[in-house]
């Protein structure tokens, strides 16, 4: 009878060898996956912010010389208005025609007119006012507009740095439970084997659980 539990025992211990090394080898198959997962968004998210940088400051590059450019055409506009009222005050209206008729852009010229319109009592000592509807730097917008595209792209890189930052961190999470199932599976004592595949397990699920967490920001599906 001795022989025979003895025989049981090790037939019992030998298949929970068995099943245990089999869970190891999933549970590293497993991590590995999600090491190779982890590693693609991280390299995906890195080129993502390189793309948005280069973009933002490209953006930003534009968006002064559209600053600039809107500069240099409020200057003109406004030395134009200062000759105009020149030969309007003399009386130069030969003059003063010419400049409104010729040298003004349209949208200067309607800025003008409703200036002209306004009652002297009320109206403002210039067109380049925010209550004339007719006056409105177009470069000024533009510029604003492309730079608050750069200010995006920024924001988005670093976004995207900080998603990889989060995947970079998790890949050594991850990489810590492979190790602990390499050492598991190769260990012969089975408490120190089960001690190091429930640790490597548990870190597992928490990797998984963080995969899970952080979705596919590089857009793979």
């Amino acid at each position: 009878m001795s022989d025979i539990s003895t025989a049981d025992q090790i037939e019992s211990e030998g298949v929970f060898k068995d099943r245990l090394e089999q869970i190891i080898a999933i549970m590293l198959g497993l991590a590995a996956v999600i090491t190779a997962w982890t590693a693609y968004q991280g390299n995906e998210l890195g080129d993502s912010v390189q793309k948005s940088y280069s973009q933002g400051i490209r953006l930003f590059d534009n968006a002064s010389q559209e600053f600039n450019r809107a500069i240099a055409i409020e200057n003109q506009d406004e030395l134009l208005f200062v000759e105009y009222s020149k030969s309007m005050i003399s009386h130069d209206e030969t003059t003063a025609s010419y400049i409104h008729e010729t040298l003004m852009s349209p949208d200067l010229a309607k800025a003008v007119d409703w200036w002209l319109d306004q009652p002297e009592e009320s109206a403002p000592d210039s067109p380049f006012v925010d209550e004339n509807p007719e006056w409105t730097d177009e470069a000024l917008v533009s510029a604003k507009s492309i730079d608050a595209e750069a200010q995006q792209s920024f924001h988005d890189a670093e976004n995207s740095d900080s998603e990889g930052d989060k995947f970079s961190l998790l890949e050594v999470i991850v990489t810590l439970s492979l190790f602990l199932f390499g050492v598991a599976s190769l260990v012969r004592q089975q408490k120190i084997q089960v001690a190091l595949a429930s640790v490597g397990a548990l870190i597992l699920i928490y990797s998984i659980i963080m995969t899970i967490s952080l979705g596919d920001p590089a857009g793979l599906f």
